[in-house]
């Protein structure tokens, strides 16, 4: 077999992989149903987009205060990102150094979060890994190194829930911990570490992040999240055969509780039956209940 490439190797990248949580039952629910089939395209069609590198740009950085007193030319990765789809994966890694570790997390992080949050408002749940390695990583699709591997692997054996997880590789060579504020970056903002021990950020800290921002003002915040409940609660109603899914639905609920909106009032994710009487076995039944009392 011959090759006529002589000047590949490998480059010192962060790498993150992401896929749709459920994948298998969406596309056994699109064959039923033109909803779920367009929801599915949709999606497919919005994560291809992202192979175009200009699609991670700085707009959700060069706004952080953060950002500009480093000097937002120093975030921009859009020259270094190579990013792949496919199925229902995407693999999106940016060459970076020792160096400029902090700025190219912090606009990855920031672009993933957007992206998790656009698809859960349509109802689609994401879960992965990033990390820091080596890696060859070409526009023509090819990926290849221990840097995917071991990102693969985080999401596949840690992440579990509906979010996007840090490995301890990265951690240790990012600006932790922080003993001045003059030292934080804007990833600082969306990362926290759960309750198993794992830090990353959910599809939902974004709204947290960005709601004094001019990218989000009251009026569409309020939007955004009402659908973020209402994937919440259909997600809890919808799962009477898959108990693990359930169970990550419930998670995403616990997270929603603790976002911090002080912007507008977030609207409350209401158990079964609270406050009511009855032994009814839906979320939405309560949920509706008093939506029509507000």
């Amino acid at each position: 077999m011959a090759s006529y490439i002589t000047d590949i190797d490998y480059e010192n990248r962060i790498v993150a992989f992401v896929d749709i949580l459920g994948f298998k039952e969406i596309i056994k629910q699109s064959e039923r149903s033109l909803k779920k089939l367009k929801l599915l395209y949709q999606t497919l069609e919005f994560l291809k987009k992202r192979e175009n590198s200009y699609k991670w740009n700085l707009q959700l950085i060069e706004i952080e205060d953060d950002a500009q007193k480093k000097g937002v030319v120093n975030f921009n990765i859009e020259e270094l990102t190579t990013c792949t789809c496919f199925s229902d994966s995407i693999v999106v890694s940016v060459k970076c150094n020792e160096s400029n570790i902090n700025e190219i997390t912090s606009t990855l992080i920031a672009n993933l979060s957007y992206i998790g949050a656009e698809l859960m408002t349509a109802g689609i749940l994401l879960r992965g890994g990033i990390t820091v390695g080596k890696l060859i990583h070409l526009d023509n699709g090819i990926i290849m190194g221990q840097g995917l591997i071991d990102a693969y692997q985080l999401e596949t054996n840690s992440a579990k829930f509906p979010r996007i997880l840090l490995s301890n590789k990265l951690i240790e060579k990012l600006n932790y911990p922080i003993d001045t504020k003059r030292k934080r970056y804007p990833y600082h903002q969306y990362l926290n570490r759960f309750e198993d021990g794992c830090v990353g950020f959910h599809q939902m800290i974004y709204f947290q992040v960005l709601q004094s921002s001019i990218i989000l003002d009251k009026a569409k915040l309020k939007r955004e999240l009402k659908k973020i409940r209402n994937t919440i609660i259909s997600g809890l109603d919808d799962n009477f055969e898959h108990s693990e899914t359930h169970f990550k639905y419930l998670w995403l609920k616990k997270e929603y509780e603790k976002l911090i909106i002080t912007t507008i009032e977030k609207e409350k994710i209401y158990n079964i039956n609270e406050g009511l009487s009855g032994n009814n076995i839906h979320y939405s039944y309560a949920n509706d209940f008093y939506d029509s009392k507000a």
